[in-house]
């Protein structure tokens, strides 16, 4: 087995020879401690268009998967946040949250990669995007060290995608968000049902085949804010005996917010997500004995090499994540231009 050392930070891992970036998300196992003579509860988040009941044709970069918006903070400037559905709570670099004169009001521990991290929340913040605007809402801060080529300040999570129903268009590059109330989808892609565990990341079941064997079904959360396509947990792992299922692999050591965290990286015959197969599938398995890739709430993730085959219409209020198929549903994954 050939061993390969990648570089990471708190919500980061270079995943290729060149210095490139993807985040690891936080996960559901946040809780806040607030101090005394605090108000028990937050002011409740709010959700408003400029016009009408969407907000449409906002403008995407996307970088390695990963999905790019603008977002301008309590009025600010506009800053880079990375849209990511693993996300439980939102979150600023508190370098950032420091310059725009945010205070924090509590404190959260939260479950990532490697093991557990702890940071600040603040309370009453305002997310703005082209057309929309989610207001009062309690965001995490935490400094992030800058990645050379990918700087980004934050990171919108759950609270705010919740808020709306999201359409990202890989393609386009744009992303339209609507009104859940006023919703109606009448397209031709599959409706695929999702769990959300406390209203906050989302998860789906995905059946992953290995050659001569039968195949696994697995509760995978939804994050777009991973670049790669399959991470498996390491309980759901070794209860399926896939590390000795997977052949021509390669070993990978990721230093997390929370420690070092340990993958085997292989292929799978194929993926099914809803009637859709995705075939010759890289899938990453954790070896994780604490954090997120040691998890039992969920069996792994999948990520945003899988969803760029997609449009992805994002409906938590109905618990559905509608699929269209794009033009680059096809696409090999090759492993060796990744360094994977």
């Amino acid at each position: 087995m050939k061993n390969l050392f990648r570089y990471s930070w708190i919500l980061a891992f270079v995943i290729c020879s060149a210095v490139l970036w993807c985040p690891v998300s936080l996960r559901a196992q946040q809780t806040t401690r607030r101090s005394p003579g605090q108000k028990s509860q937050p002011p409740v988040t709010k959700a408003r268009f400029d016009l009408g009941n969407s907000a449409l044709r906002i403008p995407l970069e996307i970088d390695n998967n990963l999905i790019l918006l603008r977002v301008n903070v309590n009025g600010s400037r506009p800053l880079e946040f990375i849209f990511d559905t693993g996300a439980s709570i939102s979150v600023i670099n508190s370098k950032r949250a420091a310059e725009l004169g945010l205070k924090s009001q509590g404190q959260f521990d939260g479950n990532a990669t490697g093991g557990r991290i702890q940071g600040a929340t603040i309370e009453g913040v305002e997310f703005r995007v082209q057309g929309a605007k989610v207001s009062n809402l309690t965001v995490a801060s935490f400094p992030f060290p800058t990645p050379p080529g990918f700087d980004f300040d934050g990171v919108i999570g759950c609270d705010f995608i919740k808020q709306f129903v999201v359409e990202v268009d890989y393609l386009k590059r744009i992303m339209n968000l609507y009104n859940p109330r006023t919703y109606r989808y009448v397209g031709r892609g599959e409706s695929v049902p999702l769990i959300l565990i406390g209203q906050k990341t989302p998860l789906v079941y995905a059946k992953i085949l290995l050659a001569g064997r039968v195949s696994v079904k697995a509760k995978l959360e939804v994050d777009t804010g991973g670049d790669n396509a399959v991470l498996v947990n390491s309980p759901f792992a070794k209860r399926h005996k896939l590390v000795e299922a997977m052949q021509n692999t390669t070993q990978d050591t990721r230093n997390g917010a929370g420690g070092n965290q340990h993958v085997i990286t292989g292929r799978a015959n194929a993926v099914k997500l809803g009637s859709f197969t995705l075939k010759n599938v890289p899938v990453q398995l954790s070896l994780d004995t604490e954090g997120a890739g040691a998890s039992e709430e969920n069996d792994g993730l999948i990520g945003g090499e899988i969803f760029r085959r997609f449009k992805v219409i994002l409906d938590y209020s109905r618990k559905r994540m509608i699929l269209e198929p794009n033009k680059s549903f096809n696409d090999p994954y090759n492993l060796e231009d990744r360094g994977e």
